[in-house]
């Protein structure tokens, strides 16, 4: 289907749409001029966009961006600057904007201690929101506190790792656990801060074009990514449970990837997309898409795409469990531009017989919860169903999704409802919305309701 911009920056809203940006509408490089928002419940039109001007002066191409946690609203962090002839100069800036859902606004709210140009941003427990790296902001990290002023980490020095989308992760205990490059570490966000590193990844499976997502509160798949001219197809899962990480090394992709993208499903399977051997290059491009099974830890092929996805391509989860796929490009070596997306249906939504699968239904469930919480769901399926899964609605750039994680919940059936509990650890859970499924006995995923877990009481 068409699509109004190239979508390098993606983010489900707490209303089930998705806000993109970052190209104009000839999918040139900048985020300066617009903005767009498309409600699948319109279907794949052009008009179930709305595509809006950025009135803010602020190009926000290559920045971070995460949902405000106990807001519907999206914040972004930095991004480029864009010269008098209206073109992006790859040169960082310290502005924060703010899209709100409510009218679909984008404004300015400040700046951050740091510029920040391919930063990355990560939600606390505490409903704070930790942003790192960057052009710019190598040395130091800050921390956007909940009456939305910037705390600088100026004990937590980050001088020594990769500055480009650090992939960083809430960690069981509350910190930040990260790794860029061979450098794993861990982060203290009170405070000043503390900066502590914990090991060295060991695989050839590493950098800002591999990509990587949390299959569990404590456990990551890293995969692809490597030597520019020649991808890796590892994978490895690091386990984050203990204040060192154990890193197993799993089986391998069928293809190796640059540029790819790692989407956790409803059910807990990670489908990678797109990508290529050389990075950016249609060189043996990835077509063809793979599933990981956290399970067997092994992969099987899935769909193939129509379209090849690379440098600055995106993957979403949607609330109906299949996956949006889009764009790539916008950059001077790229083969492609493309202003288009694609759907992918993971084979849970059919049957053998290639129908699709009758679908579990959920008519109740709540809209705002504290972490830890018992939650009622209400379904005329409940008797049938097998699990209850929370995926956290993705934000994605650059191969990796800033905000996505998994988390299966213990629950009981007793006639048409289901009784779930949550995780008593509250890092297991972030602050931010969630999509909640239930999963029949064929395995079958319901349509997710949208769930808010509330930062707690200040």
């Amino acid at each position: 289907m068409k699509w109004p911009l190239i979508g390098i920056h993606a983010v489900l809203t707490p209303d089930g749409r998705v806000l993109s940006y970052g190209s104009d509408r000839n999918g040139i490089q900048t985020g300066k001029f617009v903005y767009d928002i498309w409600d699948p419940l319109l279907g794949t039109g052009l008009a179930s966009h709305n595509t809006l001007p950025n009135r803010t002066s602020v190009d926000v191409f290559c920045g971070a961006q995460l949902i405000v946690p106990g807001t519907g609203n999206v914040q972004l962090f930095g991004g480029d600057i864009t010269s008098a002839a209206g073109q992006s100069t790859n040169n960082p800036n310290a502005d924060t904007t703010l899209y709100r859902s409510l009218d679909d606004s984008l404004s300015k709210t400040g700046s951050m201690h740091r510029k920040r140009w391919y930063a990355t941003a990560t939600a606390l427990a505490n409903g704070e929101i930790y942003v790192q790296g960057g052009a710019g902001g190598k040395d130091l990290p800050e921390v956007r506190q909940r009456n939305g002023t910037y705390r600088l980490l100026t004990a937590a020095n980050t001088s020594g790792v990769f500055e480009y989308y650090p992939r960083n992760f809430l960690a069981p205990d509350g910190q930040i656990f990260g790794f860029n490059n061979q450098v794993m570490y861990r982060i203290k966000t009170a405070g000043a801060g503390a900066f502590q590193r914990v090991g060295t990844f060991p695989g050839p499976n590493i950098g800002w074009t591999s990509s990587a997502v949390m299959i569990a509160p404590t456990k990551i798949l890293q995969m692809g990514g490597g030597n520019l001219q020649a991808a890796s197809s590892q994978a490895h899962v690091i386990d984050i449970a203990a204040t060192v990480p154990k890193v197993e090394q799993v089986a391998s992709m069928t293809y190796p990837r640059h540029w790819h993208n790692a989407t956790v499903l409803a059910d807990g399977r990670v489908l990678v997309s797109g990508g290529s051997q050389v990075a950016n290059k249609a060189v043996n491009v990835g077509y063809t898409s793979e599933l990981y099974s956290p399970e067997l830890k092994r992969w099987t092929l899935a769909a193939k795409a129509q379209r090849m996805r690379l440098y600055h391509s995106t993957a979403l989860l949607l609330p109906d469990a299949t996956v949006l796929t889009m764009a790539g490009g916008a950059a001077g070596s790229a083969p492609v531009n493309n202003l288009d997306a694609e759907i992918y249906y993971p084979p849970y939504l059919f049957l053998p017989s290639g129908k699709r699968a009758p679908r579990p239904v959920i008519v109740s469930a709540p809209l705002n919860v504290q972490a830890g919480a018992t939650i009622s769901i209400g379904s005329p399926n409940a008797g049938s169903i097998k699990r209850v899964a929370l995926v956290k609605t993705g934000s994605v750039t650059h191969s990796f999704d800033m905000d996505q994680r998994y988390i299966e919940l213990p629950f009981t059936a007793v006639g048409q409802t289901l009784t779930a509990v949550l995780p008593q650890n509250k890092a297991h859970t972030p602050p931010g919305s969630y999509l909640l499924f239930v999963i029949d006995s064929l395995g079958t995923p319901s349509q997710a309701d949208i769930l808010r877990i509330n930062p707690p009481p200040v």
